[in-house]
């Protein structure tokens, strides 16, 4: 049996004595100090003895405190009663636990004590009520915005998806609500128009999720993780495709406004480049530079970097992409990826994605639209098809034609029998979005007798692409 000492007086504390009396637990024992008789229930249950007495007198409180007491809870009217009762308190249990209610806005240095402050209750109760504010549990973990609940609008970029196609790193949607009942998710349940969301995971990442539930984008590289992340190695990596990272991550960096950005270099060649980079951390205090001395593995190297900094976007210049070795490092971390050309990034003019059938081009939606928003660039899809059958990606037209109209982005379809990648070879000036599957790892020879777009990336690689990882989940 848990052995509990209430301090009660007002109110408060006669809310709080009748909700016990209401819920009665068979394990708890309570004792129950009253300086008023009214605010007791009128049919006490079994487990609750009352006294009648002024708690700030030590010598009364004294002759209860020598029982020993699981949890001890003040909840007092009067300022000087309160602060009165816990001195007294602490003179004989000075590490019992207490939980003390606050109206008055007190600071304790006390570890075992909790303060439960009713200003901030109250006003995050009433700020519930706003509209468009997320709803988070109050009394439930630890109260700090780790539990959440979403409730999806008609034109989200959530609305129809899949769960399955959902990234949900550092957060999980672990129940949904639709018309009024309980829906356990599965990666195949479909979101629909005003269904309810519980989510939890971390609580930076939770808001994100939130703004981009509720349309807002400007969230990307979220939900994956918050902060830009370049590698660079200057034995592997020619001098101007470094150079070119550098400037180009620049024009990045301004555009994902608030992001940190991590430059992690590998084997220190080249001074110039390095006193560059080193001069990029000195003016802006969102930029952190680490160089590796000691040789490291490039896998060991990364690991340690996407464990201690929250990276969300990794980038990279396009002759380290090109290797496989390291194709498969990005492709374990599952983060998007984001290969640089020589081609500048403040010139770019749309974002292409080549259609395919696969639900992979549901998943990369959200991300197209908030990218395409971000760096302020038009929307261009690809479906090619050689036999004209164009009605077969008519579920992913509709779905990209949907989130166009809801995020006000021009959105062009171009439907074609030719071959994708030979139109594409010819042009400039656009960022390729595609899948971050295992089919970008496979060998070129092996896939140049191919039409697969992601199997071919490397015929566009002078233009940038964004790979975004894909984990459709059956």
């Amino acid at each position: 049996m848990k052995q509990i000492l209430i301090l009660a007086d007002g109110i408060v504390a006669k809310h709080f004595l009748h909700r016990i009396g209401e819920t009665f637990i068979r394990t708890n024992e309570y004792t129950v100090v009253a300086l008023d008789r009214t605010i007791l229930p009128k049919r006490l249950p079994s487990n609750i003895v009352t006294y009648q007495f002024d708690p700030t007198s030590y010598i009364k409180l004294s002759m209860l405190l020598k029982r020993e007491y699981d949890d001890i809870f003040i909840i007092m009217k009067n300022r000087m009663d309160a602060e009165g009762a816990y001195q007294n308190i602490r003179r004989d249990r000075p590490f019992a636990r207490v939980t003390f209610f606050n109206r008055w806005d007190i600071e304790f240095d006390d570890e075992n004590l909790i303060n439960v402050n009713a200003n901030e209750l109250l006003a995050s109760r009433m700020y519930d009520f706003l509209p468009n504010v997320p709803v988070i549990a109050q009394n439930v973990g630890l109260g700090q915005g780790e539990i959440m609940e979403v409730l999806v609008p008609f034109g989200s970029a959530y609305v129809y998806r899949h769960i399955g196609t959902i990234e949900q790193n550092q957060w999980r949607i672990v129940a949904l609500y639709r018309s009024n009942k309980l829906v356990l998710p599965k990666p195949s349940l479909m979101i629909k128009p005003n269904d309810l969301l519980l989510l939890v995971g971390k609580p930076s990442v939770l808001e994100s999720v939130f703004k981009a539930v509720k349309q807002q984008l400007g969230q990307f590289p979220a939900p994956f993780g918050e902060n830009l992340y370049l590698y660079l190695d200057m034995i592997k990596e020619k001098h101007d495709c470094i150079a070119s990272c550098l400037e180009q991550v620049r024009y990045l960096h301004r555009r994902f406004k608030d992001r940190r950005l991590v430059i992690r270099v590998a084997n220190p060649t080249d001074i110039e480049l390095l006193e560059e980079i080193k001069n990029m951390e000195r003016d802006s205090e969102l930029v952190s530079c680490y160089i590796d001395y000691r040789g490291k593995e490039a896998s060991e190297l990364i690991a340690e970097d996407m464990q201690n900094h929250n990276v969300g976007l990794l980038i990279c210049g396009r002759d380290l992409f090109m290797e496989s070795e390291f194709r498969e490092i990005f492709y374990s971390l599952r983060k998007p990826l984001l290969q640089i050309s020589d081609y500048p990034m403040s010139s770019l003019e749309k974002v292409v994605v080549v259609l395919s059938e696969e639900r992979s081009m549901e998943f990369i939606s959200a991300t197209v639209f908030d990218v395409a928003s971000q760096l302020d660039l038009d929307i261009e899809l690809l479906d090619y098809d050689p036999d004209g059958e164009f009605e077969k990606k008519s579920f992913i037209l509709n779905h990209y034609e949907n989130l166009s109209h809801i995020f006000s982005k021009n959105l062009e379809v171009r439907q074609e029998k030719k071959n994708p990648i030979r139109e594409l070879a010819g042009e400039r000036g656009y960022l390729q979005v595609l899948p971050f599957t295992r089919k970008i790892l496979q060998s070129r020879l092996l896939s140049y007798f191919s039409a697969d777009a992601e199997k071919l990336f490397f015929k566009l690689s002078h233009n940038p692409q964004l790979f975004v990882p894909v984990d459709i989940e059956q």
